[in-house]
């Protein structure tokens, strides 16, 4: 297993891993036209778990955008490949990569909006903002006191 910034040429492999989620009505040549002419897609920065030399999860980060604050980071899209859920991929690949961003001296958190289950990340360490589906971990600081970043 390896943990490692996504190259370009892996992006629609990484677009198809969330279609079950959030391509909605779209038919698949619209929901992948859409992800790559997505703005927010361009302005972040992907993440993969590979095996055997094939993304099997990823996830995106932001940072300085959305409303997050100074050494703040967002994370979104995390998704693993239908046929390989269930195994600890994603939870792996978002453990990995929260640590890596808190490591940076000047980081203070990473926020993620958990609009599909919330307990998955909880039992990660995440904490939910009150009132909302924004959750927040944070080495520094335990526990969050602002508005919470807007949705990425």
């Amino acid at each position: 297993m390896q943990i490692r910034k996504a190259s370009h040429h892996e992006l629609d492999t990484i677009y198809w891993m969330g279609f079950d989620a959030w391509g909605g009505a779209l038919v698949p040549t619209e929901y992948l036209a859409s992800s790559q002419g997505s703005k927010k897609y361009q302005s972040g920065v992907w993440h993969v778990l590979v095996v055997d030399n094939q993304p099997v999860s990823s996830l995106i980060v932001y940072r300085d955008s959305f409303g997050l604050g100074q050494g703040c980071f967002g994370i979104g899209s995390l998704a693993t490949t239908p046929a390989m859920r269930g195994q600890g991929f994603g939870a792996h690949l978002l453990r990995a990569v929260t640590d890596m961003l808190l490591d940076a001296p000047d980081a203070i958190a990473t926020f993620l909006h958990a609009d599909i289950d919330h307990h998955f990340y909880e039992r990660l360490g995440y904490r939910r903002l009150p009132g909302v589906d924004c959750m927040y971990f944070s080495h520094r600081r335990p526990h969050y006191v602002g508005e919470p970043p807007t949705y990425f």
